[in-house]
């Protein structure tokens, strides 16, 4: 590899790394309540971990670009007021040569995005959504312990927690919509043995619906009963998980649009957003290289101004197309338009320097 080759690689590499690293830590820091959610309802530190690193992929596909932006413009920005870049074209080289290693960089990190765009992600998502219901599920004391988690409306619940495996004293109060009366249920002690939920001095007090003039009460006592824990979970859990376009992979994604459906116009705008999430990783990084060469005497900040402007307007398009769900032409233009003109802004900039215009 040539020494010039090396030298900007490793500057760009190591500006590129730092910026994707904090990326990922505002990522888990916005995050943070939902990990100390699941931290709270699985209790394992392993699987913690494992979820935490679930959620990385989700950003990656928008920090990869703009960590590529970053790191080209903050790059050559240093070696204009260095006067690197200088001594470089004093040599003899080609501004177009200093830009190969950036830009072949920029191109693997283009495939390398799209095949986290395409897969890892579309996995990541699945497995975090699955690995949440899993845990949340799993245990029907922890979803009576945690209220919030549980689709029972207008309820009362008293119980003494002795652990997460382990209830005494249980009384739960829920209405009735069918007879418009309350029913009981009430258990000394609720204990979970493998997937089995057993339960002493158990009662149930109820209600049928029956057209006569008198209640029909029902009272139920039994000494020892049990049932699925994990049936019971589905029937209390609230929030069930679901398998959206965004968690699907690629080929997943075209099989969708093989089939005509409803679905066909949001699964290729699904599609244009991934593969615009891949080609803004090497525009940014074209744009951050050629509007972060600044060789005059005194700095100017009216290239950094116009490469945010680029950079905002791109990101706006992104927004815009990503909710026009029914509008397959006018999100493909969004979607895609923005990078030729990225690409045409950073070309006619190195032009200009290149002939020692401002």
């Amino acid at each position: 590899m040539p020494i010039l080759w090396r030298y900007v690689l490793q500057s760009h590499l190591r500006i590129f790394s730092l910026s994707v690293c904090t990326f990922v830590a505002v990522l888990i820091i916005a995050r943070f309540k939902e990990i100390a959610r699941f931290t709270a309802l699985s209790g394992d530190w392993l699987k913690t971990g494992l979820y935490t690193l679930y959620q990385v992929p989700a950003i990656l596909p928008i920090a990869i670009p703009l960590s590529a932006l970053i790191a080209s413009l903050v790059l050559f920005q240093y070696l204009s007021q260095s006067r690197e870049l200088t001594a470089f074209r004093a040599s003899g080289l080609h501004l177009l040569k200093i830009l190969w290693p950036v830009l072949f960089t920029a191109v693997l990190l283009s495939l390398c995005n799209f095949a986290i765009c395409a897969s890892l992600s579309p996995y990541c998502r699945r497995e975090g959504k699955t690995l949440l219901y899993r845990e949340t599920s799993q245990n029907p004391l922890v979803l009576l312990q945690r209220q919030k988690l549980i689709k029972i409306k207008d309820a009362y619940l008293d119980m003494r927690i002795k652990n997460d495996e382990t209830t005494k004293d249980l009384i739960l109060i829920v209405p009735n919509n069918s007879t418009q009366q309350l029913n009981l249920v009430s258990a000394k002690k609720l204990r979970l043995c493998n997937d089995e939920l057993i339960g002493n001095d158990f009662s149930i007090v109820s209600y049928l619906n029956v057209p006569h003039e008198f209640d029909t009460l029902i009272i139920e006592n039994q000494r020892v009963m049990s049932t699925s824990a994990s049936l019971l979970s589905a029937v209390l859990k609230k929030n069930r998980s679901r398998v959206d376009l965004s968690d699907l992979d690629f080929k997943m994604l075209r099989m969708e649009t093989f089939t005509p459906s409803k679905k066909t116009p949001s699964a290729w705008i699904e599609i244009l957003k991934r593969l615009s999430f891949s080609l803004a990783t090497f525009s940014f990084a074209f744009l951050g290289a050629a509007f972060g060469i600044d060789e005059g005497r005194r700095p100017s900040r009216r290239p950094l101004a116009m490469a945010l402007a680029l950079t905002l307007g791109t990101l706006i398009c992104y927004l815009i197309a990503k909710e026009l769900k029914g509008h397959l032409m006018w999100a493909a233009v969004l979607f895609l338009l923005p990078h030729p003109l990225l690409w045409l802004s950073a070309s006619l900039r190195l032009q200009h320097k290149h002939r020692g215009r401002a």
